[in-house]
């Protein structure tokens, strides 16, 4: 790895704020979005307050600040500063959403970034009576206020806290903040010397070396190639004036944007996804037709997006736990050229839903990636119907499942659905709930619902079933309270108005909510003891609308 120096070194989060906010740190434009909610950053408060590892930050300064803009000129912030442009520019690889959440800590839970507002609508409170911190905007204090009361020596916000909170829960209350402050994040910073084939290869394996138990960008090569020059002038415009408006709709990623319109230029998955044959192919295509393809690319994919928000009630690529399967049935309806939805027939509608659950559900994409996609869309873009037979024959052939068992569901009590592992589950949860017609508990049905208005509802509160549950190993104990039985979606006002409230308190009040949200209306599985048998009520209720609903791939 002579083109790259990796340094290590460790920050005091007092001492990265200004950092971040002096306008050199980017977000390279292959970087999905800002997606994490108040329960996220909770949790990272949580973990910083109790000094637990909360991952590494991972940055790229490239060899020319200089040549930032050329790199990435469709980069952003991470957030907009006023000052000079800086001598030096780190590219954020991993860890925005960790430091978008520190820099909403400090700034009063809204910064600015290329323009654009981010914001936590439910801000983070601290209670200095039981120690405890909340998601509200009425119990406890405001942690932004503290930080800041603390961290700039408000000494007026201080007198009036000393004079409010008794002297032992203010020393408390300190000490937590002082935690925050002067806890030190590690950071893995990749310089690079020259920016050519070798660098980005290397930088992507130093990324995947030191990220081992992270979360993995998908193909990191085909990111980084993108970034390497490898494609210019006008076909990069284009490139980015199609994700640009995809993702306007839907906040796409670059990458099955890359690999859908290229595959449209003729390029196969293994020549768009190998940095080291990626420049070569993009020399050889003919841009003679460019205009028509990107039309049809947008169109197309336009309506792959309109289809699952309108059978699926998906309207944020967030829900999904791969966008790849997007790229499939996107392929089909570039061959079909068709103008809207309604020119579909009934069953070519209900055979792209159902090979699309199954192919999301079951992570089919999630490995041999490149060939499993090109077999695909050989198929596709040479039938009439689509041809779910042909896909679920390579499916077979690979080994991989092509229906959904109750045992696929129930595997959703022995994981976390919050975490990575989990997505497929909640990805699915998600979708029967609309299909089962369930409202946001705020008037809305779900399907009508805006991404950002909803949170992820333990029925059985978090913070309720970490004071009671009597587990010791902490695994066992975060699989227990944040498993598929106890999630479900529902307005984030209300999930913070009902905040850590047993269910046998609160559920009386949207009990005629509860039924299309799986939940039984028998009070007695409210109850704490019975909360085993709650769980194994929700998911035999999950599995049977699956059934009831996708017939035709569940078991």
């Amino acid at each position: 790895m002579g083109t790259i120096r990796i340094d290590v070194d460790k920050r005091e989060i007092k001492e990265l704020i200004p950092e971040l906010e002096s306008g050199k740190y980017r977000i390279p434009s292959f970087q999905r979005q800002y997606v994490w909610d108040e329960d996220d950053i909770k949790d990272l408060i949580d973990s910083i307050v109790n000094n637990y590892p909360i991952g590494t930050i991972i940055l790229w300064k490239p060899s020319n600040s200089s040549l930032a803009e050329k790199i990435d000129p469709f980069s952003k912030p991470l957030i907009d500063s006023n000052g000079k442009k800086p001598s030096e520019i780190f590219y954020v690889i991993d860890g925005q959403q960790r430091l978008t959440s520190l820099l909403l800590l400090f700034k009063g839970w809204e910064i600015s970034r290329g323009g654009e507002k981010i914001t936590c609508s439910v801000p983070i409170t601290y209670n200095p009576a039981n120690q405890k911190f909340y998601k509200s905007k009425t119990r406890g204090i405001d942690l932004s206020n503290l930080i800041k009361a603390f961290w700039l020596k408000d000494k007026e916000m201080l007198r009036k806290l000393m004079d409010e909170t008794p002297s032992e829960q203010f020393d408390d209350m300190m000490n937590k903040i002082d935690r925050i402050l002067n806890y030190k994040l590690p950071i893995y910073v990749m310089e690079t010397y020259e920016e050519n084939e070798e660098t980005f290869l290397s930088m992507a394996e130093a990324f995947i070396r030191v990220n081992k138990y992270g979360v993995r960008i998908g193909n990191l090569e085909l990111m980084l190639s993108f970034l390497a020059g490898a494609i210019s002038g006008e076909l990069k415009e284009r490139i980015h004036e199609l994700y640009e408006d995809l993702y306007g709709i839907f906040e796409i990623d670059l990458q099955p944007v890359l690999r859908f319109a290229f595959s449209n230029f003729g390029l196969r998955q293994t020549q768009v996804s190998k940095v080291n044959q990626f420049k070569a192919n993009i020399k050889k295509i003919n841009t003679q037709n460019a205009d028509t393809i990107f039309e049809k690319s947008k169109k197309s994919m336009k309506l792959a997006i309109d289809l699952l928000r309108r059978e699926l009630g998906i309207s944020n690529s967030r829900l999904l736990p791969s966008q790849i399967p997007l790229i499939t049935i996107s392929k089909y309806l570039y061959y079909k050229d068709v103008s809207n939805l309604e020119e579909l027939e009934e069953d070519d509608v209900k055979n792209m839903i159902n090979w699309f659950i199954l192919a999301s559900f079951n992570g089919y994409y999630s490995s041999a990636t490149d060939t499993k996609l090109d077999e695909d869309l050989e198929i596709v873009k040479s039938s009439n119907v689509f041809p779910i037979g042909q896909l679920l024959e390579n499916m077979k052939r690979r080994k991989a499942k092509i229906k959904i068992s109750e045992n696929d569901i129930k595997r959703g009590l022995t994981i976390n659905v919050l975490r990575r592992e989990g997505r497929a589950h909640l990805f699915l949860l998600y979708v029967l709930l609309v299909k089962n017609n369930a409202d946001n508990w705020n008037g809305q049905l779900l399907k009508h619902s805006s991404l950002n208005e909803l949170s992820r509802h333990h029925i059985f509160p978090k913070e309720y079933l970490e004071k009671e549950l009597n587990i010791d190993d902490p695994d066992d104990r975060e699989i227990m309270i944040n498993n598929l039985g106890n999630i479900t979606f529902i307005h984030k006002h209300i999930n913070s108005e009902i905040g850590d409230a047993p269910p046998i308190d609160y559920l009386d009040q949207y009990v005629d909510y509860a039924k299309k949200h799986f939940i039984p209306i028998d009070k007695n599985l409210w109850k704490l003891e019975q909360y085993q048998t709650f769980l194994d009520y929700r998911i035999k209720e999950i599995y049977s609308t699956g059934k009831k609903v996708f017939n035709e791939i569940f078991e």
